[in-house]
């Protein structure tokens, strides 16, 4: 598959790229510090300044009307320039560790992973007053995690890292209480994407495991594909990065950065993706609407590509 280059754009060094749940903009997070917001053009339209140290996973609201920030010690909400509304302080991560945050598509609540005095938690917000509305204690300490909101609305998908190099899943909602539900227990996955209408969940591998699907919120396996059935080479395996290019396809990465186009929801592979040109895409971060992004975060070239035949959609 030849995909439409729509835009690319230069950036400093970047520590992450993401997409915005719920809108049609990017958020990159530069080494300096800097959330920069970027449209479909890869212009930038937003810059939110925040502390050099402070390298949770941020988020900003769909409206672009608040940035959501996981610090060292604290959840903060601040407003597009950078002044704080309110803050929410939580015992201290450890060097290398680090707190996410993720803005409901509501607008109305923020999600955060924080570190408590009892242990790590996942904790939603009111994001118009900082009151803590649900608090679901995790069931061991991570080092890192990633936030997904469920397209239906009440849930948020976790994907928390621990220390022994292990990946866990579980589904919070905001009317419940207790900890979470684990999904797929046992299993070293990454929560990579939750397709909205279906509810799928695709998980990427730590290490040689399957690309897969998963049933909401049970975790049943829809479909897995091996790496080992698919590429020529015996090293090479999945990446971390995937997600649904729609509702009936997936793409997603190699080790080799190979980037391949499969069906949902048999994870049949139909495609590859066949770049114009050799530049750096070291990650790959994919929209539900036939819209990803690759960028080499050394170089911070950033470049938007299209499925064929979605240019304008």
């Amino acid at each position: 598959m030849r995909p439409l280059l729509a835009a690319q754009t230069s950036l400093p060094p970047l520590w992450s790229l993401d997409r915005v749940p719920g809108a049609s903009v990017w958020l990159a997070h530069t080494e300096d510090g800097e959330l920069l917001v970027l449209d479909d053009s890869l212009a930038v339209v937003r810059t939110v300044p925040l502390p050099r140290e402070w390298k949770g996973g941020h988020a900003v609201a769909p409206d672009l009307s608040f940035v959501a920030a996981s610090g060292p010690d604290r959840v903060s909400v601040l407003d597009m320039t950078g002044r704080q509304i309110w803050s929410h302080p939580h015992a201290d991560w450890e060097f290398e560790e680090s707190g996410s945050c993720v803005v409901s598509t509501d607008a109305r609540g923020v999600w955060a992973v924080v570190r408590t005095e009892e242990g790590d938690a996942c904790v939603l917000f009111d994001a118009r007053e900082g009151t803590v509305l649900r608090t679901a204690p995790l069931p061991a300490s991570t080092v890192g995690s990633e936030l997904l909101p469920h397209p239906d609305g009440l849930h948020v998908g976790v994907a928390a890292g621990h220390g022994d190099d292990a990946y866990r899943i579980f589904l919070v909602g905001s009317d419940g209480d207790g900890p979470p539900a684990e999904i797929a227990a046992g299993d070293s996955r990454i929560l990579i994407d939750i397709q909205p209408g279906s509810g799928l969940m695709l998980t990427t591998p730590y290490g040689q495991g399957p690309l897969a699907l998963l049933r909401s919120p049970d975790g049943g396996i829809v479909a897995a594909r091996r790496p080992d059935a698919l590429f020529p080479e015996d090293d090479e395996v999945f990446d971390f990065y995937a997600g649904f290019l729609g509702p009936d396809r997936v793409v997603a990465a190699s080790s080799n950065q190979r980037h391949v186009v499969f069906s949902v929801p048999d994870l049949r592979p139909v495609a590859e993706v066949d770049y114009p040109d050799d530049e750096g895409r070291a990650w790959l971060v994919v929209r539900h609407d036939g819209t990803w992004v690759t960028a080499d975060p050394d170089s911070g070239l950033v470049r938007l590509w299209q499925v064929p035949g979605t240019l304008g959609r």
